[in-house]
């Protein structure tokens, strides 16, 4: 039913939490993987190490609205949010085909899922972060799609090159190919 529908040569993997730290260790072991996204998770030790050979694009928020989370509906504690963003941060900086970070304050843990665009009683319910669950959404959906573009179909991208005046809520720290 695939057969011949497929290009291969353009596949590439995202997650969250813990789909996220599946697809940095897939990404990290295949290199097939040609576009890595992962979302606000911590990556596995021999990840950081090794760094990831093809462009990555981090998805996350700043440790402030990590502990406003946790005041909300508990979890992260201060050993979470450090782990997490030392370890997303540090793949980061050894990124050899490239990468992004970028970080939305405001967005807790669930906004990197639609549940806040389907459940719009997730932010007064202390789900979902500051940031209105569409709007997060819509963040979350154009850096993706911008990403997954860029990288796997090569078109352009200029959401990825800078700051963005449609997503001034984003901060993006870019990081060119090494050779």
């Amino acid at each position: 039913m695939l057969t011949g529908r497929l290009d291969l040569s353009r596949a590439g993997t995202f997650g969250i939490s813990l789909g996220g730290e599946i697809a940095a260790q897939a990404c990290a072991t295949d290199p097939r993987l040609a576009a890595c996204l992962i979302m606000d998770v911590w990556i596995p030790a021999t990840v950081v190490t090794a760094g990831l050979r093809q462009p990555v694009l981090f998805l996350t928020r700043d440790a402030d609205t990590m502990r406003q989370e946790r005041e909300s509906s508990g979890g992260w504690t201060e050993h979470d949010i450090a782990v997490t963003l030392d370890t997303m941060r540090a793949t980061f900086a050894r990124c050899t085909g490239g990468g992004y970070y970028v970080e939305v304050p405001g967005l807790f843990h669930v906004n990197f899922t639609d549940l806040p665009y389907w459940l719009p009683a997730s932010t007064p319910l202390g789900l979902s972060g500051p940031v209105d669950g569409r709007r997060g959404f819509a963040i979350i959906n154009a850096y993706s799609l911008a990403f997954f573009d860029r990288h796997l179909k090569g078109a352009s991208a200029p959401l990825l090159d800078g700051l963005s005046a449609d997503y001034p809520e984003a901060t993006i720290r870019v990081r060119r190919v090494v050779q």
